[in-house]
């Protein structure tokens, strides 16, 4: 019964002792690598603010990345249609080229429907990531 009793209080303040370590090497931890971010931000040329923060912040720079992929991908899909819309004119009866131009345009569409719903996701994310931030 002793033992259990000895073995129990020594496990409780290795665990105790475990935590307190633990923290203390997360906050070093934590700040070399905010402190490698902001020299590895200085010397890729970034600009810094005085705190070793981004000058662009994670929301906006992200939502400039996206504005420009969905720029992108809106000149793939017209492109597709336009070469859909081609083959559909220029195939003078011939029933498989119509069929193949019709399956183009309905698999551009649906990449169309793919793309504005993944937008629609990643700016919910962007908002509330945003909201977070703002409030932390």
């Amino acid at each position: 019964m002793k033992n259990k009793k000895f073995f129990l209080i020594n496990l409780f303040w290795a665990i105790a002792l475990a935590f307190i370590w633990a923290e203390t090497a997360l906050a070093s931890a934590f700040d070399t690598i905010l402190q490698g971010f902001s020299s590895t931000g200085k010397s890729a040329g970034y600009s810094l603010g005085a705190d070793g923060k981004p000058a662009v912040e994670f929301v906006p720079a992200w939502t400039r990345y996206l504005n420009g992929m969905l720029l992108l991908m809106g000149a793939l899909f017209m492109i597709n249609v336009i070469y859909a819309g081609f083959l559909w004119f220029s195939a003078k009866g011939n029933e498989e080229q119509v069929t193949r131009s019709k399956s183009l345009m309905i698999n551009a569409f649906i990449g169309l429907a793919i793309i504005i719903g993944a937008l629609i996701i990643v700016q919910v994310v962007l908002f509330v990531l945003g909201q977070t931030i703002k409030t932390a």
